[in-house]
């Protein structure tokens, strides 16, 4: 059995290595990249764009791992996960084509679980796969709840900035150049797509349309109303946009006196969250015998994994609580 294990572990081991090396060492530039360059905002053209034969390369250049790649994207998207993943990948912005991510995310599923076969018994294979299939989605919905996290605190500044362009007398579009120009990212890349997609004939309203939902800010859909409703009937857009931005400004102060208000819940939803697992660590390391019926008794089993399901719904429960939407 041990043979057997080592023989399906090594190649895919070796598999995962090659991918991320590749990736680490990645270096493309599309040539769709190239002849967009010219319409991007603050684009400067390098001697170092003539030199595309290093640059081209395509992130997984073997014919084997691109067919592999092929067959999970097709099945992914005849289910519906792959428009999820590219919605979660879009949203974080992170330099990985929706495919390569799936994939890369089921040889690491494969690994974690054969890894906890070797380690252990079935549990802890099943453990380790659900460790591994857990943790990646996490940390890409974290990286994506601060991306949009601060592309929502520059929003105040970025309707100010847009609104003086506006009273200075440029258009929509010369405003948003400015916005690209002058604010850092996030939001200074969201808004230098938009301009390069105008300058494209995309327009405006829709490739705004595109940023709100690529980073899933209400407030910016209320941005992308106001521009689409002056647009179409006409009126003051900076005083409009003003008005926006002291209304931002005045939740974003709610906010945080909401968060100041919840600060003791949250503290004690936190530490009745670690109390049991810590009880439980700490008795384990005292008296370890103490603990053995619950993962050697089916009665112990029943009662151990129900606990983990309760103290779930517990903590959901408090995060609610604690949670006001303003």
């Amino acid at each position: 059995m041990i043979y057997l294990i080592s023989i399906l572990i090594l190649p895919a081991a070796g598999l995962f290595a090659w991918g991320v090396i590749t990736v680490a060492t990645w270096r493309r530039k599309p040539a769709l990249e190239r002849a967009l360059a010219p319409y991007i905002v603050g684009h400067v053209r390098v001697e170092e764009d003539v030199q595309v034969g290093f640059l081209d390369r395509d992130l997984i250049q073997s014919p084997l791992l691109r067919r592999a790649i092929d067959a999970v994207a097709e099945a992914a998207a005849r289910r519906g996960l792959l428009a999820i993943v590219e919605s979660k990948i879009d949203q974080a912005d992170l330099p990985i084509r929706p495919a390569e991510a799936l994939f890369m995310y089921l040889v690491c599923g494969v690994l974690g679980g054969i890894l906890g076969l070797l380690l252990g018994n079935i549990y802890w294979g099943l453990a380790c796969l659900v460790t591994v299939g857990v943790i990646p989605w996490i940390v890409v919905a974290v990286i994506a709840f601060r991306r949009t996290h601060a592309f929502v605190a520059q929003l105040p500044d970025m309707l100010q900035l847009l609104g003086t362009t506006l009273r200075s007398g440029f258009s929509v579009l010369q405003g948003l150049d400015t916005v690209a120009v002058q604010l850092p990212e996030p939001m200074g890349k969201e808004m230098r797509h938009v301009v390069a997609e105008a300058r494209l004939g995309r327009p405006l309203a829709s490739a705004l349309d595109e940023v709100a939902r690529r980073v899933h800010s209400e407030d910016f859909e209320w941005v992308v109303s106001a521009i689409g409703i002056q647009r179409e009937v006409g009126g003051n857009l900076a005083e409009l946009l003003d008005i926006v931005a002291d209304t931002m400004n005045a939740r974003a102060r709610l906010r945080q006196e909401a968060h100041t208000l919840t600060a003791e819940g949250r503290m004690g939803a936190i530490v009745l969250s670690i109390l049991p697992v810590a009880i439980g660590l700490f008795i384990y390391t005292v008296n370890p015998g103490y603990l053995t019926p619950l993962f050697h008794s089916t009665s112990g089993k029943i009662m151990f994994f129900g606990c983990i399901v309760l103290a779930v719904a517990g903590m959901e429960w408090m995060r609610r609580v604690v949670k006001i939407e303003i």
